[in-house]
């Protein structure tokens, strides 16, 4: 039973950048506690209604440009996977700053939800308005978009790229959701318990299919991410 021992070893670097121009030892120095009630503020009701309306813009582009890639027009369309995952990780990034106040995510990736406490942010304002709900689109959008791609038939570094970049979003997105289930964010607002249920439907459903799809595409030797996939947040929705 052992035989394929290495496959259940880690294939993915997540101290690697997700994107070639960040400086991951930047991302990994958090913001001291003193200051996080200066550089975290809630969006006023104005702020709110244009951050709504850019959600569903990038939204709306992401699903058109993915459409137009599926023959419509594919010199519009996206070239492969990787580049979807890149603006579904931009919109991940600027949810995360109105809520957190830290502009690029990586330094999730690294992070256990765990050791975050949610003492350092007491006196904080919430900077939380529903946000949940639109990272919970991703994360359903996520999966619907990886499985029309055919990586099988694309070469070995496009397809290691794809790969590294879906599970680090994937482990930015679970750790996002862990810290809100837990409300160790400003003002220690939690994630509602329908969007818990919403949540623990889609991470099933994600660690269901993807494997799957993995053998459609002849992808093997990831048994170990795949294992990981919203572990953390699954776990705080089971309890």
């Amino acid at each position: 039973m052992f035989d394929d021992y290495d496959d259940f070893k880690p294939q993915i670097n997540v101290d690697s950048p997700f994107s070639s121009d960040t400086k991951l030892s930047q991302l990994q120095n958090r913001i001291p506690d003193d200051t996080l009630s200066i550089t975290q503020r809630r969006l006023s009701l104005s702020q709110q209604s244009r951050f709504i309306s850019y959600c569903d813009e990038r939204l709306m582009d992401i699903q058109r440009k993915f459409v137009q890639s599926r023959g419509l027009n594919p010199q519009n369309g996206y070239s492969g996977l990787a580049p979807l995952l890149q603006d579904l990780k931009a919109l991940v990034d600027f949810i995360w700053y109105s809520i957190d106040g830290r502009p690029n995510t990586e330094y999730l990736l690294t992070e256990d939800p765990s050791d975050v406490s949610r003492d350092q942010y007491t006196g904080c304002k919430s900077t939380y308005f529903g946000q949940s709900a639109y990272l919970i689109k991703i994360a359903d959008d996520l999966l619907d978009y990886t499985e029309k791609f055919e990586l099988k038939s694309v070469d070995s570094e496009q397809q290691s790229v794809a790969l590294s970049k879906l599970f680090k979003l994937l482990f930015i997105l679970d750790t996002i959701f862990s810290r809100l289930i837990d409300g160790t964010i400003p003002g220690k607002a939690k994630m509602s318990g329908t969007d818990s249920v919403r949540l623990t439907g889609i991470a099933e459903r994600t660690r269901t299919r993807l494997p799957w799809y993995f053998e459609q595409q002849d992808i093997h030797g990831y048994h170990y991410e795949v294992s990981r996939i919203y572990e953390k947040a699954l776990e705080r929705c089971g309890n």
